[in-house]
């Protein structure tokens, strides 16, 4: 990870599955992504509190080039306030042509390893910054 290179690989293999597969392949990718290679790192924020959830973050931003990310956090939610997407500003800046769905592996990634951690995952905006949530579902026996 952290090598901006990494991104071009990204963006190639979502086209590749995309035009080869199907939509359908690319999103079982992904949650195989989150479920699978993401598992253990998932499952450790099952029982961690939300702040460990977002030094987890804090941590996986700070080796992701040109990365500008906000990480907050209280009882229920980690909040990601992306104003720079290392990956979509190392695309642009390099003049490739970015995939229309590239933001959509963070819905699917994130949602499978939250799931494995009795949370949600939600994104709103994207394409370069974006604020993206994950929710815990609920705290001793409390649905949020």
């Amino acid at each position: 990870m952290s090598a901006p290179d990494f991104y071009f690989g990204n963006n190639a293999i979502f086209r590749h599955i995309h035009d080869r597969f199907g939509m359908a392949a690319l999103v079982r990718y992904w949650r195989e992504l989150g479920a699978g290679y993401y598992k253990a790192r998932a499952l450790s924020w099952r029982a961690a509190p939300m702040s460990a959830i977002a030094a987890d973050w804090r941590t996986y931003f700070e080796h992701e080039p040109q990365a500008q990310v906000t990480v907050t956090s209280d009882e229920t939610t980690v909040t990601l306030d992306v104003a720079v997407c290392p990956a979509i500003k190392h695309l642009r800046d390099c003049g490739r042509d970015i995939v229309p769905y590239f933001c959509d592996h963070c819905d699917h990634v994130t949602s499978a390893m939250a799931e494995l951690a009795n949370c949600r995952f939600e994104r709103s905006g994207g394409n370069g910054s974006c604020r993206q949530r994950i929710v815990r579902l609920s705290v001793a026996g409390r649905e949020h």
